[in-house]
Parts: C-alpha cells; structure tokens; sequence
C-alpha cells in the first residue's frame, strides 16, 4: 500500500507467541503454528475447519419472526396476494432478492421486485415506493437487506394496509419498526447461535423453512451460489455458518454456473473451475455493484434471474461497461478527497464535495480508511442534503458513533464496519466535530500506525509441497478468515519492477533456499528495497489459476530490523 505522507510505517505483531507450542502434533509444521494462532489445536477443530458441511446446522426457528414470517407468507400465497420483494440495490440486496424471487415462485407466490433508484430514492425503504408498491397491488411487503431502521416507513405501510416482514442482518435500533415480523440475527432477543449472517443468509435460512413447511423440499443447488455471493461481496465474517454457504455455494459454482455468472465470468476473464471467495469479491461483486452505482441495481437483478446466455451476455457487458466507468470516476474521486485531506491527521476522516456522485462515496470512504487507517466518511454533496457512506478500522464502530448524532440527520443504517446517512448541510460542520471528537475519545489523536497481524515467521525455504497445500486449504478467505500470513526474513530480493496502468504495484523475485517465488505487492512501487529484504506475505493462485504464488503485504530491508510485536 502507498505509504501516506506523515504517516508511520505499519507494525508487525505476531498474533499468538504461544502458537508454535500449541500446534496439532503430527501436523505440517507451519500449518499447525497458523491453525494454532486462529485457535485450532485439535484434530476435531481442524476437520470442523477443513470441512465445515460437518458443523452443527442451527435451527432457523430460534431467530425472532422466523415463525410469523412464514406463516404470512404462506396465508399471502394461499389466498393469491401480491408479495413485493423490495431489497437494498448492492450485491447482497440483489441477491436476496433474486434468492426469494426464484424460491418464492416454484410455491405459486405473486411477487414483484423491487430495488430502489439510488440517486432517485437513496437506500432503505421510502414512502414513494411504498406507495408505489400498494397501488400495485401488493399486500404484504418483504424487505430484504434494509427495513430494521425504517421505523416510520413501515408504519405508513401498516397504514395503507400493507403488512411488513423484515430480512435484515444490520444493527438493530433501539425501537424496531412496527413489522409484522423483523427477522435479523443481530437483534438482542435472538437465540440464534450466529449473528453474522448476511442478509442473503437470512432470506436463504427462511426459504429453507418455508419449503419445510410447504411439505416441499428446497434445492439448495439452486440458491447456494447466490448465498455465497451475497455473503462475500457484502463482507460478512467468513467463519462459522458463512464459511459453510461460501464453500458449499463456491464447490456449486465449479461445477456450473447460472447463465447470470457465466456472462460475469466471460467478461471477467475467469474460468468456473478457478473460482474462489476472491473472484467473488473482486471480479463478480465490483461489476454487480457498478449497476446500483451508475445505473440501476435492476440491470444486476436483472442478469440473476436471466434463464439464457443471450441475455446473459447483454447484461453482463453492460455491467462490464459500468464497472470501468466506476473505476474512472473512483480515481477522479480520490483525488479530489486526498487534496482536500492534504496531511491531515484527524483521528477521524470527513470530506464532503458536490464532485463526488452518490454511487461511489463508499468506495472511496473505503480506500481512505484503508490508506489513513482511521475511520473515514465521504459525502456527496447535494443542494440542501448530502449522502454519506461511512468505512471504519478495527476498534471502532462507526454506526454507534453516527446512531449518538441522530437528531442531525435524516437517515441513517448500518453496521459496526459500514455504515450510510443522509445530512442536512446546515449540520455537516457540527456533526463533523461532534464525529471527531467521538473518534478521538475512543482511538486518541495520534497518527495510529496500520497493524498487520502475523500468524507465523518461518523461513521461505520451510515452504514445503505439504505446507503450501495446507495453507491454500483455509480458503475461503476474506473477513474473519483472512488469508494466513507469515513474516520471512533474510529473503534474496532477485527482481522488482513496477507494473500496473499507474506503475503503482510491485512485481517481485525473491529467492530463498533453493526456490525462486514470484510475488506481487499491491500499491508498493514505492517501497524501500535492498538486496536482503523482509516480507510479509500471504499465497495465492497466481494468475493463471495453475501455480501458486505470494501476495506482499509488506515490505522492508533486512537491515532495518523491523521489531515483530508480540500479541497476548
């Protein structure tokens, strides 16, 4: 990553000192110490790990509403009613959508979808499309991925007639909506075992009780994939529950993929056999999401639920067109927030500019809070009200810190690591300080150094056939599972150069032992380098899928002597 002027270099912190004596005997020795540091010292853990179809699969029953919900829905098909699907317009909102549409259908359900206009409508239900919706028709109205905040929407809903049923996975406010039934993991009178669910899990878990109910059985072929793209694009934590939908809805996609995802993968230049957790997130999630943020998010829902490849590919080129679009106004964006940011080191970023569009405010509050490493908001500034997306760094949870403001805005939803509102901006300067001063209560207003946690320091050259294969093994990887990463010192740097469109990434050589190791290191032409060289390092299939190579994450001069911090 490009190193922010003023800005420390990052800390190395070795995540368990102890996990080397932990280790499962008998193991491959650094996969044990890895396993160890994320807290697997049995053989027991390990299988439930390696193969997570193994685990205990929890009783959708015990979340809250699950119960009310179904029963509604059921009476809504028996008696013929329209059943609107109104979920939010990325990723996982579209694929809830699409889980409930197609799983809804086959029971002889009335369904209209519907996905709100961001610039038009901006996120979450509105009373416009309520409206909409009920002179439509609709009896029953199920939000899928929005609704828990919506307090006074869902009460002019009830009031038209409309009852309401809940599918959200995001922070429960303290007064819920007025629903029929709000069903989400995260509310504090659930049972559920698992609150990370997102919200594509949560529509997946009530159609399979649906179906229980109907007296059918539900194919999980035809909806595991959606789930698993939902969940990883929406960054939920891959652990427990997740890690089964992804791993179970990736192994479906090798297999063959849904005329939609062929299309994205055509496009993407990435064949369904190599599909991983990190093509859904950086090849397939990008181009969905490219549609609610330039376009419409029904151009996604749209290539879901399409049933040839005709269509299909229309679809997806259209996708593909906008995702380099989003790249170019992304650029454009950044740009404009890092020269109005200059080197300020307020624990908390805020930048809020009129040349900034409403579709990609989250991207760049993303890049920045990664760049800076502090929480950071970006706003799209408009004639009286400016859109927000909020991104948050470890320790800090920004929608708790945006939910203290809440007389200043307008709207506002979220979760610890993400969040959006919508501000009047006569209030911006006041809810910026209020915002900081929140940030530097909880961080404190040094310049915080970015962490990188380690999970093992081993020698290069330890890397054997069996190492390798077992490391590659904890995928899927990504929030919660994240990739296993080691420290490697005294590394013979044999090659560096600048690649990329920007000359921004690294491309590397290094050699350690008897084996010479391609590498990349992302956003890290700047990096000091020497002869010798220290690496921390993840693996990865290069790009053509058929050998495995190292993802620098950082980089320093064996001289330097970077300290490696011990965790407790």
């Amino acid at each position: 990553m490009t190193q922010v002027a003023g800005l420390p270099k990052p800390r190395w912190r070795l995540r368990d000192p102890y996990a080397h004596q932990n280790g499962i005997p008998n193991f491959p020795p650094i996969v044990a110490t890895v396993l160890a540091a994320r807290g697997i010292t049995t053989r027991a853990q390990a299988d439930l790990f390696y193969k997570p179809h193994l685990a205990e699969d929890y009783d959708p029953l015990e979340l809250p509403g699950m119960l009310e919900a179904i029963t509604r829905v059921r009476q809504a098909i028996a008696d013929g009613e329209t059943i609107a699907l109104y979920g939010d317009f990325d990723v996982d909102g579209v694929t809830s959508v699409a889980v409930l549409h197609e799983g809804l259908k086959p029971l002889g359900a009335r369904c209209i979808n519907y996905i709100p206009d961001r610039f038009a409508e901006g996120y979450g239900l509105n009373f416009g499309a309520v409206q909409r919706l009920r002179e439509q028709g609709a009896h029953l109205l199920v939000t899928a991925d929005c609704g828990i905040s919506s307090v006074a929407e869902v009460a002019f809903a009830n009031e038209l007639g409309l009852d309401v049923i809940i599918l959200d996975h995001h922070t429960v406010p303290d007064v819920l909506p007025p629903a029929l039934a709000a069903v989400n993991p995260k509310r504090t009178d659930s049972p559920y075992p698992f609150d990370e669910l997102a919200a594509v899990g949560v529509a997946y878990r009530f159609l399979q009780v649906l179906y229980e109910a109907s007296g059918r059985t539900l194919d999980d072929s035809a909806f595991i994939d959606l789930a698993a793209l939902g969940t990883v694009v929406d960054v939920a934590p891959l652990f427990d529950e997740n890690r089964r939908i992804v791993t179970e809805g990736i192994a479906q996609m090798r297999q063959g993929l849904r005329p939609g995802l062929e299309a994205l993968a055509k496009v993407s230049g990435t064949a369904a056999e190599r599909f991983t957790a990190e093509t859904l997130g950086f090849a397939i999630g990008p181009r969905m999401n490219a549609a609610g943020r330039l376009a419409h998010a029904n151009i996604a829902l749209d290539l879901m639920l399409a049933q040839n490849s005709m269509l299909a590919g229309g679809l997806a080129a259209q996708l593909d067109a906008l995702n380099r679009e989003r790249q170019r106004q992304t650029e454009e964006a950044m740009a404009i927030a890092e020269e109005m940011l200059g080197a300020s080191d307020d624990p908390l970023i805020m930048v809020a500019s009129e040349h900034i569009s409403p579709g990609i405010v989250g991207l760049v509050a993303s890049r920045l809070a990664e760049r800076r490493n502090r929480p950071a908001i970006v706003l799209s500034k408009g004639p009286e009200e400016s859109r927000a997306s909020a991104r948050s760094v470890p320790g800090f949870d920004i929608v708790g810190a945006i939910r203290k403001e809440k007389p200043l805005l307008v709207r506002h939803g979220g979760h610890r690591a993400a969040a959006g509102f919508t501000v009047r901006n006569e209030d911006l300067e006041i809810l910026r300080d209020r915002l900081v001063n929140t940030a530097a209560e909880q961080l404190g207003w040094e310049p915080p150094r970015r962490l990188i946690e380690i999970d093992a320091e081993a020698s290069l050259a330890d890397l054997t056939g069996l190492e390798v294969k077992g490391l590659m093994r904890f995928e899927p990887c990504g929030q919660g599972n994240r990739k296993p990463v080691l420290l490697s010192r005294g590394v013979q740097l044999k090659d560096a150069k600048p690649v990329g469109s920007d000359q921004a990434h690294l491309r590397l050589m290094v050699k350690d032992g008897p084996v010479t190791w391609r590498g990349i290191a992302f956003r890290q032409a700047e990096a000091e380098l020497d002869r010798e060289v220290d690496i921390v390092y993840s693996l990865q299939r290069d790009w053509r899928g058929d050998g495995v190579e190292i993802e620098v994450l950082d980089i320093a001069p064996s001289g330097e002597g970077r300290p490696l911090e011990r965790g407790v």
